[in-house]
Parts: structure tokens; sequence; C-alpha cells
């Protein structure tokens, strides 16, 4: 009987770190690549929640209306973003009426990579449009944003 414990006690030694070390790196590489992703969510938010207050006020006193300008959306979304996450980079910004949506980007460099990619790629998209929400605008107030 002693000789059936002894070759339990091998498999269970070397089957542990067959299984536990695999398990452990994803582990590791999942919840890195999870919190880089979810800085990466609020930046892109942040970032579209910024771009859209941009207005267009030349044309708004050429009575034109509320449009957004298109150069200080792009300037605007671009600081934003890099201000929230340096690493991370607009794929897409489109401005359609009072809405824009940004897209962004980063590479993710896993710290373990113990199995498969060494490196992923997270993207992330937000929405935000301009609403009109003040009977009695104040230059002190931001303008209303809804996120979609």
């Amino acid at each position: 009987m002693t000789s059936q414990r002894g070759q339990v006690l091998v498999f269970v030694a070397l089957a542990l770190p067959i299984v536990l070390l695999p398990a452990a790196a994803f582990a590791v590489d999942a919840a890195s690549a999870a919190a880089v992703h979810a800085r990466l969510e609020q930046a892109t938010w942040s970032a579209a929640e910024s771009a859209v207050q941009q207005i267009d006020a030349d044309a708004l006193r050429a009575g034109g209306g509320l449009t957004l300008d298109q150069r200080s959306v792009e300037s605007v979304a671009r600081d934003a973003l890099a201000a929230e996450d340096p690493n991370a980079t607009i794929e897409r910004l489109a401005v359609d009426g009072l809405y824009v949506t940004v897209e962004a980007a980063e590479r993710l460099q896993l710290p373990l990579s113990f199995l498969g990619a060494p490196a992923v790629k997270l993207r992330a998209k937000a929405m935000a449009r301009l609403t009109l929400g003040y009977e009695s605008p104040s230059s002190f107030l931001p303008f209303s944003v809804s996120t979609l």
C-alpha cells in the first residue's frame, strides 16, 4: 500500500505545476488585460464627451444652427484620450450632426504570456451627442451631454 501512496504523490507533484502554472499565468494576463481595457473604455468615453462640446461658434453666429467644429472635435478628442490613457490611439473619429463617435485601441504586452500571443490589441468605442438642456444657458455650465 505504501508504494501506491508514493505513486500518487509523484503524480500530484508532476501534475500540479503542469495544471496550475498555466492557469495562474492566464489569470494574471486576464486581470491585466481587463484593467487596461477598463481604463481604455473610460478614456474613450471621456474623449467623446469632451469632443462633442466643441460647437462651431461662427456657424451659430451666422444663423447656421448648432453644429460641431470638426477641427476642434478632432483636436479635443485626441488631447482628452492622450491625457487619460497615453498608450491609446484613436482609430476612428466620426462626427454626424450632433453625434461624435470615438473608436480607440491600445496594444498591451501581456506580463506573462505563458500560452498564446505575447501581446493583444484592445478596442473601445464611445458615442456621445450634444443635447440642448438649459432654458437659460449660463456661461459657467457646460453643454448637456448624453452618452449612448
